[in-house]
């Protein structure tokens, strides 16, 4: 089994600023994409308050409820209207395919995507991020692959429920276009859950950014075990003065560019009890 951790949603890079923590909850952005054929004023409300708005205030207008939204991963049943048939899917492409493809991704592996995210709160019918609010990369969802397909009108026309996703809506945008569709379930971790789905609310396990010290987003706490003393270690993270031993803990310099780092479980057998650990945090 491999454990992907795959960077999503809004950041400096995509979007212009986090995405928001409110009222303790996680509301992870689709980045921008001019091609989408979802627009963020055609997603769901959060708690009541319109998608549209949430970006339109953070971003300071900079986005508008008329541009497109990168739906993915997409692993959320009422994120938009569905067709029947809908199923969790990520789509994946380019360079950071290749580095999937190099690692064997396929069926029983696991996603758990994480973000930049910052608190934010609504005053005088705005929303802003809260003054002094540390940005911090958390854990927001998971997806246990089931099935991996390349990306094409063959496989467009196969599965009508995914139309509009941006990754089969015109699938030759993309070079190395694949897509990657949910399980039934967890059964590489033997959780009684869903094969995808979100983290609404934060909990302290779902975030990687270390607290005390804070020292950025980028420097993470994880469990001593992450360290890779000798075993191939997080990929793109293989220079050993990015790992740091703590007393209870191993803090980690992580990588500002790149999407998917793969850890290879066989190695960490201790992975499996760390992501059962945050999915009993989760359901608290």
């Amino acid at each position: 089994m491999k454990l992907i951790l795959s960077r999503k949603g809004f950041d400096s890079a995509h979007g212009g600023c986090p995405s928001p923590i409110l009222d303790g909850q996680l509301c992870s952005l689709p980045i921008p994409d001019a091609g989408a054929s979802t627009r963020y004023a055609k997603l769901s409300a959060f708690n009541g308050a319109p998608i549209a708005k949430i970006v339109e205030n953070l971003t300071h207008g900079r986005l508008s409820r008329s541009d497109g939204a990168h739906l993915d991963p997409d692993l959320r049943r009422d994120a938009i209207a569905r067709a029947a048939g809908w199923r969790p899917i990520f789509g994946q492409a380019g360079a950071a395919q290749s580095h999937l493809a190099r690692h064997g991704i396929g069926p029983g592996d696991l996603f758990l995507f994480f973000g930049c995210f910052r608190r934010a709160e609504k005053v005088g019918g705005a929303f802003r991020f809260v003054r002094d609010a540390p940005k911090i990369h958390v854990i927001f969802g998971w997806l246990q692959v089931g099935r991996v397909a390349r990306a094409s009108d063959d496989l467009a026309a196969e599965i009508p429920w995914a139309n509009g996703h941006p990754h089969l809506a015109a699938p030759e945008r993309y070079t190395n276009n694949t897509l990657y569709f949910a399980s039934n379930g967890l059964s590489s971790v033997a959780i009684d859950a869903s094969g995808a789905g979100t983290f609404d609310v934060l909990r302290p396990q779902l975030i990687l950014s270390q607290a005390d010290p804070y020292m950025g987003c980028s420097i993470w706490r994880l469990p001593q075990w992450f360290n890779p003393r000798g075993r191939a270690p997080l990929t793109y993270h293989g220079k050993p003065t990015r790992w740091t031993d703590c007393s209870t803990s191993t803090r980690l310099q992580s990588v500002g560019r790149g999407q998917e780092f793969v850890l290879d479980v066989e190695q960490y057998p201790e992975a499996r009890g760390w992501v059962r650990s945050i999915f009993r945090a989760a359901k608290r």
